[in-house]
């Protein structure tokens, strides 16, 4: 169920970001066209004192709101931020207590399995050397 929730999360995430992006897209469209435009007037003769002022004006608006953009995408980057350190915190803490009970059962198994095995062999081994010896007598 909780993987359903992240899920959901994420596809909304998305939504939003491809949303904001054709925001963003049109704004730079309209401003292309502005500017392309006020270059055509300012071409041309007669009027183009009043285009220009007419121009000048809009492209102060659209400065506004790149800035406004600007300062929602700042925001948005806190937010991403905030939501990864909360989300990546409980990763590192599990992976910490998965390093951590991997640790104990080595250690465990260390002492309790290994340990007496190696002991378990060399007694074996100075066993074997020993009738080895008393059979065969020692060798040079």
């Amino acid at each position: 169920m909780n993987d359903d929730n992240k899920e959901v999360t994420l596809e909304r995430a998305e939504k939003k970001s491809r949303r904001t992006t054709t925001i963003v897209g049109v704004i730079a469209a309209v401003l292309v066209i502005v500017i392309v435009a006020s270059f055509v007037l300012m071409i041309q003769a007669g009027t183009t004192g009043v285009w220009r002022d007419v121009i000048v004006i809009i492209v102060a608006l659209e400065s506004l709101i790149v800035m406004a953009l600007m300062i929602v995408l700042v925001f948005q980057v806190i937010a991403m931020v905030r939501m990864l350190r909360d989300e990546i915190k409980p990763l590192i803490e599990s992976a910490q207590d998965t390093v951590e009970s991997a640790r104990g059962t080595t250690r465990f198994v260390s002492q309790k399995v290994i340990s007496p095995a190696i002991s378990v062999a060399s007694a074996v081994a100075s066993v074997k050397r020993m009738a080895e010896v008393l059979v065969k007598g020692k060798r040079k």
